[in-house]
């Protein structure tokens, strides 16, 4: 498999251990898990890029980037006690929107790869009413590798 995070100029990586609480009982990683680690691999490529997701109010005037799409695709299983290594970026930019590629390595071999459709999104938080999705503002493209829309 070609890696999908090749030609991508900024990523994040760290690392995580598969925990017993990840396992089924024969041991093997829930898959449901990818999906709360391709969420806390978004959070560190954005912390890594100079973007604090706590401070999308103060900083942006913004609710966040709620997430529109997710899947993912399992190449192999990983087990209790395996560590895993988790290098993210962004390989697609939109107006309002882009992907985050998250590749899940195990011992060198790629485990699993997971996509996250993301929108910027303002509004009131009290009020899903006032939801709307807004260009992404150029520091946060540039702080995450992308180019500006002007």
């Amino acid at each position: 498999m070609t890696d999908p995070l090749a030609n991508v100029g900024f990523t994040n990586e760290h690392k995580l251990r598969v925990l017993w609480t990840d396992s089924d009982p024969a041991g093997i990683n829930f898959y449901g898990n990818y999906f709360k680690w391709m969420d806390e691999a978004s959070y560190y490529l954005f912390k890594a890029g100079g973007i604090l997701w706590e401070e999308w109010k103060s900083r942006f005037n913004a609710l966040g980037i709620p997430l529109i799409s997710a899947h993912a695709d399992f190449m192999s299983p990983s087990a209790f006690g395996d560590e895993l290594t988790v290098k993210s970026g962004i390989t697609d930019w939109g107006r309002s929107s882009f992907t985050v590629t998250h590749v899940f390595r195990n011992s060198g071999h790629t485990a699993a790869v997971g996509y996250e459709k993301r929108v910027y999104c303002l509004g009131d938080p009290s009020d899903p009413r006032t939801f709307k999705s807004a260009p992404i503002p150029d520091d946060m493209r540039i702080g995450l590798g992308g180019k500006t829309r002007g």
